[in-house]
């Protein structure tokens, strides 16, 4: 089993584009820091109190919009909470490296996951298209043993890349907005109050309940990957479903129909730093929600890789 998921990395870093898809990931958090400095937004001012309170009174005024989403409203008031407990301790909100990559976590790993799509979009399609499945079944490996190298290194490349990018944050964040803060604490809004906790514990926690959405677009376009000839056809219709249900989350969060759309459990750290967006819902049943989604897609697409014909 290990050497065909080494055979399997091997064959997805050899290729040209996958380095290049890497070089687009670093290029997507120099842009995000760019963007930081240029709004203005990444130091401290003198005049940090009278900044945050324009922040509120412009957040206030967003919240009472008739047509504001309830995203926006939730938004909205976290953010006034946030900025009254730095006016009430009187200390101006701190920028580094480690607040802005744990503020990124949920970006950079969208963007991977699009990205990841690619590889397990092709990873089982192409090698039909090429006939180079019958190299792999001639060897004394099952199609089962087959069938999960191929997902599994799809899966580590998805880490991999999630991982690359957010150390790239810390890294490059580290010489715009300096290194120091990560024995600072991260601030986040619970029951309409202020808790705090280590810096790093955030960073760390925000990259693991994240990772359902990479776990969702990977396994989504495997799928595909498996029941299909067409490469093309598995990368295009899973980047849609991806893209479409990471938008619609968004959009629609807080409705109480989206307790079962399953792109509303892919990011997990409002169950943890914050409150559920819809009544009733936990980790542990978002957890087992993404889970049967999870097995629901291996039992469409294992079945037809096992019986499918190699011409």
């Amino acid at each position: 089993m290990i050497p065909l998921i080494r055979n399997e990395n091997m064959k997805i870093y050899k290729r040209k584009r996958t380095w290049v898809m890497i070089a687009i990931v670093l290029l997507y958090v120099l842009l995000q820091i760019v963007n930081l400095k240029t709004a203005g937004s990444s130091t401290a001012s003198n005049d940090w109190r009278a900044q945050l309170e324009q922040e509120n009174m412009k957040f206030s005024k967003e919240a009472a919009k008739p047509d504001a989403l309830k995203i926006e409203i939730n938004q909205a008031e976290k953010h006034i909470l946030l900025n009254q407990y730095y006016l009430d301790q009187n200390t101006p909100p701190s920028n580094n490296a480690w607040n802005f990559a744990v503020s990124q976590v949920r970006n950079i790993i969208f963007a991977v996951s699009l990205i990841s799509v690619i590889i397990a979009g092709e990873i089982v399609a192409a090698e039909f298209v090429s006939g180079t499945i019958k190299l792999l079944l001639t060897r004394s490996a099952s199609r089962t043993k087959i069938y999960l190298s191929k997902y599994v290194a799809a899966i580590l490349f998805g880490l991999m890349l999630s991982a690359v990018g957010v150390l790239t944050s810390i890294f490059l964040g580290g010489f715009v907005f300096g290194f120091d803060g990560l024995a600072d604490s991260y601030f986040y809004v619970k029951d309409q109050a202020v808790g705090g906790v280590p810096m790093l514990q955030a960073l760390l926690v925000g990259y693991m309940l994240n990772i359902p959405f990479l776990l969702i677009a990977i396994t989504l376009a495997f799928m595909i990957s498996a029941a299909f000839r067409s490469t093309t056809f598995s990368i295009v219709i899973s980047l849609l479903v991806s893209l479409t249900g990471f938008i619609i989350a968004i959009a629609m969060d807080g409705w109480p129909w989206t307790k079962y759309f399953v792109f509303s459990h892919t990011d997990l750290t409002s169950l943890v730093y914050g409150n559920p967006s819809v009544n009733g819902v936990t980790l542990g049943f978002s957890l087992v929600f993404i889970l049967l989604h999870l097995a629901i897609m291996h039992l469409i697409s294992y079945p037809l890789f096992v019986k499918r014909d190699v011409v």
